[in-house]
């Protein structure tokens, strides 16, 4: 039996039968985005526009089925799966035709979630392993098109060399957030306590053709609120195809009266020993009556990514306008990307993002 199931059997055990569920109405919940835009890219030598899906936070749709129980837990089923649109990280030279080409790898979310009454939340199946979103605490607002991973903007864009031929590296070869994502797994998530929780999990790819990679994961979450500052904290360790590690983690602070935000996230790669750090600062206003408004600045610095001696770099700039009367968020950012391998300059990678995300 595989390891990732004989995990499983526990937590199927402990959840309970329907038959125990209170007096109460199940409830479903159907929800979704579309999230596209514009995206310019100036390698140096060429520029090109192309309509794309945002990959920061993609075009999706989901269902959750909620069910009391008399124990005073709750179970839930949840779905969720992207479109299949063309995503801005797939984007390339090459390749910039927006379509539609859904493949079981869209699916992001087919779980059963029991959560108890006191001894915290098992999940089994697709979903988030313990080290999803560990990189990412952030205050701004501007997430959805800027944040640590970088690559999901234009990994598939390539450097030139100086003289204009190909290096070989690509965006999402010399950037990454070292992020966990989502896999076939099981997982177990602590009772919060003074704003700290922990998560477990172990799971193994299983969307991906060719891929059984296993993934086990631990991740700490803090969250609180001193007065007028909010406070998250993540710290994650992922140790992945049971071959490399990834330490990583994340830290974030809003000051509600003034709207200011910083927020500061890093990790580093066991065996190859790459390592970034992403710094991030934010500033949230009610300068238009239509909704708030969110701009930042961010910085990455990161070290031997897809070279031993290479240096990554990239410096960008956001603005979100929420449009709260139709659950509307739209957007602009614009990045540079720099990546040098040991003396082998490359030139800069530009991109201008501009679209808007639509939640229904």
């Amino acid at each position: 039996m595989h390891p990732v199931a004989r995990l499983a059997l526990p937590a199927l055990l402990v959840v309970p039968s329907l038959s125990a569920a209170q007096e109460v109405d199940p409830v479903w919940d159907f929800y979704g985005q579309l999230n596209l835009g514009v995206l310019s890219v100036d390698n140096g030598a060429d520029s090109e526009t192309s309509f794309t899906d945002n990959d920061n936070s993609n075009s999706r749709v989901g269902a959750i089925f909620r069910q009391d129980l008399a124990n005073g837990g709750q179970f839930r089923f949840h779905f969720e799966t992207a479109l299949g649109f063309t995503g801005s990280s797939s984007i390339s030279g090459s390749d910039n035709d927006f379509d539609a080409d859904y493949s079981r790898s869209e699916l992001r979310k087919l779980e059963l979630i029991y959560e108890t009454a006191r001894i915290g939340t098992f999940s089994f199946g697709q979903g988030s392993i313990a080290t999803d979103s560990t990189a990412e605490a952030d205050f701004s607002g501007t997430s959805v098109i800027a944040y640590s991973s970088l690559q999901d903007q234009a990994g598939s864009q390539e450097f030139l060399l100086a003289d204009g031929s190909a290096s070989g590296v690509r965006v999402g070869n010399a950037f990454s957030a070292f992020d966990g994502s989502r896999r076939f797994r099981i997982r177990y998530d602590t009772p919060t306590y003074k704003g700290f929780g922990l998560a477990i999990s172990a799971g193994e790819e299983v969307l991906a053709r060719g891929n059984d990679d296993e993934f086990y994961d631990i991740g700490l979450t803090y969250n609180r609120d001193y007065g007028d500052y909010k406070v998250a904290g993540r710290l994650g360790h992922s140790i992945r195809d049971s071959a490399e590690a990834f330490t990583l983690g994340s830290a974030a602070v809003l000051h509600e009266p003034t709207g200011l935000s910083f927020s500061l996230a890093g990790g580093r790669a066991r065996e190859s020993e790459a390592s970034y750090i992403y710094a991030k600062a934010g500033l949230q206003r009610d300068w238009l009556s239509l909704g708030r408004t969110h701009l930042s600045v961010d910085y990455y610095s990161g070290e031997d990514f897809a070279f031993a001696g290479s240096d990554s770099e990239s410096i960008g700039l956001a603005v979100v306008q929420k449009v709260d009367a139709y659950n509307l968020e739209l957007y602009a950012s614009h990045r540079t990307y720099d990546f040098n391998n040991s003396g082998s300059a490359t030139q800069d990678v530009d991109v201008t993002f501009v679209g808007a995300r639509w939640k229904f």
